[in-house]
């Protein structure tokens, strides 16, 4: 027979000689792969309901910045509370009206301009292209000229169906455009009423520590929503007298590109900048490109060490190099949209965490439970 081993004498098991830090390592595994997988089911939600999804969040993009608009209305105009929050989304929505259509007047009016400007380019291209360095033949030219245009001949179909699921698309983005306006009207009006809902999800005992951390990361983005918009001021304003000075056409609708592109942190700017040094290129040459390019240099060097720790409150910084991949996250995950989202959402969850981490005793003596946080409900009817 058989020596019993150790193990049956001890009342050992083999996972007793497993050692402490190895067993650290398996807990932190297996939980980091439980969240990992419900992020990825959240994320698979979240694209099938996109539309919704993306429309909800720029929702709370434009309740974020009109919300101090509503309160202020609400002191002055006393009485039931959707006329203050119809009005704020009135502005709202009456400021972006005005961009697009200054934009699109901007484009129609210069639009003969623009593509004579174009037409030179292309020329002077071909030119430089057969005398420059390269001294391309006529013939080499013209085979380069034919292929693409066989290439576009070819592709027509697709470019036909691309035209039907664009028009599909307009249907769609008009619905979005529907449901973030019904969404800002009913945050800004009972938005306390739908965070109240929301906490009582949450067990008794936390909802305290939630409902605090909560309204500091709401603060958070507010902040910072409100100091993107006033940063993006200044750069379109800047970019639209350099322009103007160097008299280059649609200086104030590329100042207005300037506004919107920087509300994505590097790269908006980086984009919409380089558009504006080629069309000033296009007008006067390279000595304005360069002039505006050394703008744009310096309007970003400008916003890193300057309009950032004024206007930015310390809780909302974050490091550039957090900022440069959270919009790169966010492009490759929605594009745009999700280079739009990416920084605010980083910086939200930094300050929500950190409250959330922060001890009891460093809630302020004021944090209620959930239910006496909640508003009492109004007398106004739900619509």
């Amino acid at each position: 027979m058989p020596a019993d081993d150790d193990s049956s004498s001890t009342g050992r098991t083999a996972a007793d000689a497993v050692t402490w830090p190895v067993r650290v390592a398996a807990a932190w595994t297996w939980r980091v792969l439980l969240i990992g997988v419900g992020v990825y089911i959240l994320g698979r939600l979240f694209l099938r309901i996109e539309l919704v999804s993306l429309s909800f969040v720029l929702a709370l993009f434009l309740t974020a910045v009109l919300h101090p608009l509503e309160r202020r209305l609400r002191r002055v105009l006393p009485g039931p509370r959707s006329l203050p929050a119809a009005l704020s989304l009135l502005v709202g929505v009456a400021a972006l009206a005005g961009i697009g259509w200054f934009v699109a007047w901007q484009i129609s009016t210069h639009a003969d301009q623009l593509g004579n400007q174009v037409t030179t380019f292309v020329d002077n291209t071909k030119h430089w292209l057969q005398t420059g360095p390269l001294h391309l033949k006529s013939s080499d030219l013209d085979k380069i000229t034919t292929q693409i245009t066989n290439t576009i001949k070819q592709h027509q179909g697709q470019l036909i169906s691309g035209a039907i699921k664009t028009a599909r698309t307009v249907i769609e983005v008009l619905g979005a455009i529907l449901l973030i306006l019904l969404s800002t009207f009913f945050l800004l009006r009972d938005g306390d009423q739908v965070w109240g809902f929301v906490l009582r999800w949450f067990p008794q005992q936390t909802r305290a520590r939630i409902d605090h951390a909560g309204r500091v990361g709401w603060g958070t983005f507010g902040g910072y929503m409100r100091g993107q918009l006033l940063i993006a001021l200044f750069h379109g304003v800047s970019v639209t007298i350099v322009l103007l000075v160097l008299r280059v056409p649609l200086a104030a609708a590329l100042g207005v590109l300037i506004f919107l592109g920087s509300f994505i942190p590097l790269l908006g700017l980086t984009v919409a900048g380089a558009l504006c040094v080629a069309v000033a290129g296009l007008e006067h040459g390279l000595t304005a490109a360069i002039v505006v390019g050394v703008a744009i240099i310096v309007l970003v060097q400008l916003e890193a060490h300057l309009l950032q720790p004024v206007i930015m409150s310390r809780s909302v910084e974050l490091h550039p190099l957090a900022i440069a991949l959270s919009v790169l996250s966010g492009t490759i995950l929605s594009g745009i949209v999700g280079a739009l989202i990416a920084v605010p959402l980083v910086a939200f969850l930094n300050t929500t965490v950190r409250a959330l981490r922060a001890p009891p005793t460093a809630l302020p003596p004021d944090a209620a439970p959930a239910e006496a946080s909640e508003p009492e409900p109004t007398a106004e009817p739900s619509s």
